[in-house]
């Protein structure tokens, strides 16, 4: 009776294997690559632009390519990209990748913004505040 429940349980579950391959790229289910999230959430405002430095990293790794032998790291540079705005540093982090298309979007990104090397805030609404209305200004 033993052996009988065994085998069932077994040919049970080996009903339950499933053969499809998952590809991320063909999901219609809308996913969030998450970047550089422990590292934003350890930044905390008062810090300097080094301390910062420091816990975020220089590069971000997003993936890997083959090759012989192994695998070499893809990386982009820590912070993405930066920009002086008056008397104001805004270093702009990859937050997460919201469409996995090759191009880092605003919406993607999170800026961090620096008042004489010190951390004063971060995000969209901040950033955004301190820009001239007029961009030829």
């Amino acid at each position: 009776m033993r052996h009988a429940i065994i085998i069932f349980l077994s040919l049970a579950l080996a009903g339950c294997a499933s053969s499809v391959v998952y590809n991320p790229m063909q999901d219609n289910t809308p996913q969030e690559i998450l970047l550089n999230e422990s590292g934003l959430k350890a930044v905390q405002d008062g810090m300097t632009s080094a301390q910062v430095h420091q816990i975020m990293g220089q590069e971000l790794i997003i993936g890997y390519e083959s090759q012989s032998p192994g695998y070499k790291p893809l990386t982009i540079p820590n912070p993405y990209k930066t920009q002086t705005v008056k008397e104001y540093l805004i270093e702009y982090y990859i937050e997460g990748i919201r469409q996995p298309d090759g191009v880092v979007r605003d919406n993607e990104l999170m800026p961090l913004i620096f008042k004489n090397d010190k951390l004063i805030g971060r995000g969209w609404p901040l950033a955004n505040s301190l820009r001239p209305a007029d961009p030829s200004a």
